[in-house]
């Protein structure tokens, strides 16, 4: 396969925590997740230590992480859920189409 017809190539996005940065390669098609969540992951960081409560920067970005962990198992549980009331209610339409078809 030629190099220009690479589905899914990978880019570099640059990350910085405290001191030190990170060089990630990521695939092409997921790099604006990678840059909206180090942009959104480093507003709340600055949220938590600008809130008067005294948090240190390893506090807040500890804080930040467990919030995004627990809004991820939060969505996987919504999606979980509406994939079931997805599959209820494609299982009441294949009933309504099965007894609507004349014999």
């Amino acid at each position: 396969m030629k190099k220009n017809h690479i589905p899914n190539p990978d880019v570099s996005v640059f990350i910085k925590i405290l001191d030190r940065g990170f060089k990630l390669s990521v695939p092409a098609d997921q790099e604006i997740f990678y840059r909206d969540g180090y942009d959104a992951f480093k507003e709340r960081v600055k949220t938590l230590k600008d809130k008067g409560k005294g948090y240190d920067d390893i506090e807040a970005i500890a804080l930040t992480s467990i919030e995004c962990l627990v809004a991820l198992q939060r969505n996987m549980e919504e999606s979980k859920n509406l994939l079931a009331m997805f599959e209820k209610r494609i299982d009441a339409l294949e009933t309504n189409v099965t007894d609507a078809i004349p014999n």
